[in-house]
């Protein structure tokens, strides 16, 4: 052994004990297998990843994070909101209408609010599209 080795050793001799002490515990618990194992299945994982999957995947949490952003604006919460609300409270599954039904139904106010509420939609859409 160099003298530079000694010397290295007797400096961190508490330090070396110290970390010996801690793998024979590892050791007699059974656990340093288990860290052998993990370790070896993070090194796995970090070869299987390929550059093209990182980017994919980074370009998907981005685009979530832009999707959520927009979600969770206020104007977009409270239509979404009663959406669910409105689904909830019909009773029974719908009639079939035709052409004479429909245009019964946008006499009521309702109907035509949301009519107006889905052609703006439609518009802002169209200008995205």
């Amino acid at each position: 052994m160099s003298e530079e080795v000694a010397k290295k050793i007797e400096e961190n001799k508490e330090a070396i004990l110290n970390a010996i002490e801690k793998l024979v515990w590892l050791e007699k618990s059974g656990n340093l297998d288990a860290i052998i194992g993990f370790a070896s299945l993070i090194k796995i994982f970090q070869d299987s990843i390929s550059d093209t999957v990182v980017d994919k995947t980074s370009e998907i949490a981005s685009n979530l994070g832009l999707l959520s952003a927009k979600f969770t604006n206020d104007r977009t919460l409270a239509l979404l909101n009663a959406i669910g609300d409105a689904i909830c409270r019909c009773e029974k599954e719908p009639q079939p209408i035709g052409l004479l039904g429909l245009i019964k139904a946008l006499r009521d106010p309702e109907v035509k609010k949301t009519i107006g509420m889905l052609v703006n939609i439609a518009k802002e859409l169209g200008k995205q599209i």
